[in-house]
């Protein structure tokens, strides 16, 4: 296990400004010196958040909530440093030169394996103990030092996961030269909670990087599962309705239950209009969102299967189980008045979701006029469910209940007919209540 060599290291004490209303905090880090910090992952417990700091992942940061602390690692090679994972423990999954993990102490780990490209660290478990990602190929293949390999890491000790064949994938399409699929290499993208499911891409002629998994046997060693096989077309203008409709069918979001895999999708009829899907690994079943006004991208999902994600308009969203559509974030919460205003410069991502649901997080860009920056910042935000629902005096109610009820009232004062999803006020007995329906 080799240390780093920091060559640009900040410890703070952050300084930081942040607000909060009904459970919502946001943070910037102006006063630090950082305009352009994006978080991009949370801990499953909500303490620590992690992601880039500058405008082109210039280094990797580490923020505690609980006591303010942040560290920075700067990067000091051309490709730049971003966590998209980070543990309990306060460990983020990283990269540098090559793939590494850098702490909330400051202490940066450089993984065993080579530099290149596609050498990165892309998520840790829970309690650190492993972190995947890939190395950058060494082989005498015209792709080798652009495609990686999917790897996990022990004591960061290397251990390289089975790759898919091309039949495994269903491919039909032959390269150029007529002998080979495009299948030049894996990634492994994330992890759940306790290890035994691993969601990853392969990568494909067109960049789409489909959806692909590895299971962990009793024997202790992982079996490739090649998810996207009967979804995954690789021709982007094929017009028929087949067995194979995505052109796009890409991972962005893994349960720590190793339930649902939040996935971005495309047809494969040249529309190019973004979707968003959940997977179910149980019972094998795809359930696709009914997005018509807008394309979407997907990010982090829960344990119940509740997937974030961001419209093409930049406003972020929710999508709950036993639910079409998405929904406004800022409509599911709509006393959080800040929410309103992360939505207002078109750059809202929802990135993190906890496991019980509890924590939302994610960043937007914001401008202010009395903060002096020419074009503005980022801010990090997160979203605490439960102080909110306490905030609101929002309680729990029954089907049962829902008949008892005299008088029905939106937030805005509208006289409902039932109760809605979203906050209700309720008037029965001479006594008012708020209640929150999913």
């Amino acid at each position: 296990m080799k240390k780093l060599l920091l060559t640009a290291f900040v410890a703070v004490t952050s300084t930081m400004c942040f607000a909060q209303d009904y459970g919502l905090k946001t943070f910037n880090f102006i006063d630090d010196g950082y305009y352009y910090i994006r978080g991009m992952a949370m801990s499953t417990d909500g303490r620590y958040i992690a992601g880039e700091v500058g405008y082109n992942s210039e280094g990797t940061f580490v923020y505690d909530v609980e006591t303010g602390d942040m560290n920075v690692y700067i990067a000091t090679s051309a490709t730049g440093s971003c966590a998209y994972g980070v543990s309990d423990t306060g460990v983020a999954a990283t990269y540098d030169l090559g793939p590494m993990t850098f702490s909330i102490d400051g202490t940066a780990v450089a993984l065993e394996g080579n530099q290149g490209e596609a050498s990165f660290a892309s998520d840790i478990t829970p309690d650190g103990t492993i972190v995947v990602g890939g190395v950058t190929r060494e082989d005498d293949s015209e792709m080798s030092g652009y495609y990686g390999h999917a790897c996990y890491w022990i004591d960061a000790k290397q251990y390289l996961l089975p790759e898919p064949t091309a039949q495994e994938l269903g491919l039909t399409v032959i390269e150029e030269d007529e002998t080979d699929y495009a299948m030049d290499g894996t990634h492994a993208l994330l992890i759940n909670e306790d290890g035994s499911l691993i969601v990853g891409y392969f990568y494909d002629r067109w960049s789409q990087w489909p959806c692909i998994a590895w299971t962990r046997g009793d024997d202790g060693s992982y079996t490739c599962d090649p998810i996207c096989a009967g979804y995954y077309n690789e021709d982007q203008w094929s017009q028929t309705d087949n067995d194979n409709p995505y052109y796009t069918f890409h991972p962005s979001g893994l349960s720590k239950n190793g339930k649902y895999i939040a996935l971005d999708l495309a047809l494969s009829n040249g529309d190019n209009f973004s979707r968003i899907g959940r997977f179910n690994m149980d019972t094998r079943e795809l359930e696709v969102a009914e997005v018509d006004d807008y394309g979407f991208e997907s990010s982090g999902v829960a344990n119940d299967g509740t997937v974030l994600a961001k419209s093409t308009t930049g406003d972020a969203y929710i999508w709950r189980p036993d639910t079409d559509e998405p929904k406004r974030l800022r409509s599911s919460y709509p006393l959080a008045t800040g929410l309103q205003d992360l939505d207002t410069q078109g750059e809202n991502w929802p990135m993190s979701i906890t496991p019980d649901g509890r924590y939302i997080m994610g960043w937007a860009w914001m401008y202010d006029e009395n903060i002096s920056t020419d074009t503005g910042y980022y801010c990090i935000y997160r979203l605490d469910t439960v102080q909110y629902e306490n905030a609101a005096g929002i309680v729990s109610i029954t089907n049962d209940e829902q008949d008892t009820t005299k008088a029905i009232y939106s937030v805005d004062g509208r006289r409902l007919s039932k109760l809605q999803p979203g906050i209700n006020i309720v008037k029965k007995n001479g006594k008012t209540s708020k209640y929150l329906i999913r």
